[in-house]
């Protein structure tokens, strides 16, 4: 999928600003993101998931972003991503939401990041390619945003690859074209007000796609 980490963190940059679309991009990938975090190693997927269906707030606003069709995180979908003309089928679900802590931030730069009432999530999405192109570097990682209720985005931390406990690259992908059966893990940081749900969505600012949305925590 990726020939090396530094290659897949270029290229994810070059490719789209951010793997935080709804986040309005304003992270910076030297670690000084804006929005805090706040870990306990609690599994929020998974096993002790607490994800769940259903959405939040106005019925109409929550049809529009899709919180009214989220799905439980132990869900899987399918979809076709094209790039560059070339389709992969894929298999898309979210593999773990872990609640993180403003302390394991301690090593990097967070100066403007609003901490206060806010708490970070670790979240791994998992894409298996079920059949298709096989590319060296995939950009499907690059279309997932989160919300916190409709209209409400998420606010993202980008760190690439240089964070241990959520690396934006999955390094157990081997090095070459992405085949059949192959499954990347790439792990995104969104942050969320203490005590209020979090969404992670796909698709959604890919023509044609109706967005893939888990509710993920809370």
């Amino acid at each position: 999928m990726r020939t090396n980490t530094t290659a897949r963190a270029i290229a994810a940059a070059a490719v789209l600003t951010l793997a935080l679309t709804a986040c309005n991009n304003d992270e910076d990938p030297m670690g000084a993101p804006t929005a805090p975090s706040s870990e306990s190693s609690e599994s929020t997927t998974g096993e002790g998931t607490t994800g769940g269906s259903g959405g939040a707030g106005d019925a109409g606003a929550a049809e529009d972003d899709g919180l009214a069709q989220a799905m439980d995180p132990s869900e899987s979908a399918e979809v076709s991503f094209e790039d560059d003309g070339e389709s992969t089928q894929l298999e898309i679900k979210p593999e773990k939401t872990v609640k993180g802590s403003w302390g394991d931030f301690k090593s990097f730069d967070l100066k403007g990041v609003e901490t206060e009432g806010m708490v970070p999530y670790y979240v791994t999405m998992s894409f298996t390619s079920k059949g298709g192109a096989e590319p060296w570097i995939p950009a499907w990682g690059n279309e997932d945003d989160a919300l916190t209720g409709p209209g409400q985005p998420a606010q993202g931390i980008n760190m690439l690859d240089d964070f241990a406990k959520c690396p934006g690259v999955d390094k157990n992908v081997p090095s070459g074209q992405f085949k059949k059966g192959t499954t990347d893990r790439p792990c995104d940081i969104f942050v969320a007000p203490e005590g209020k749900p979090l969404y992670v969505r796909w698709g959604a600012d890919i023509e044609g796609q109706k967005p893939l949305v888990w509710k993920v925590a809370g």
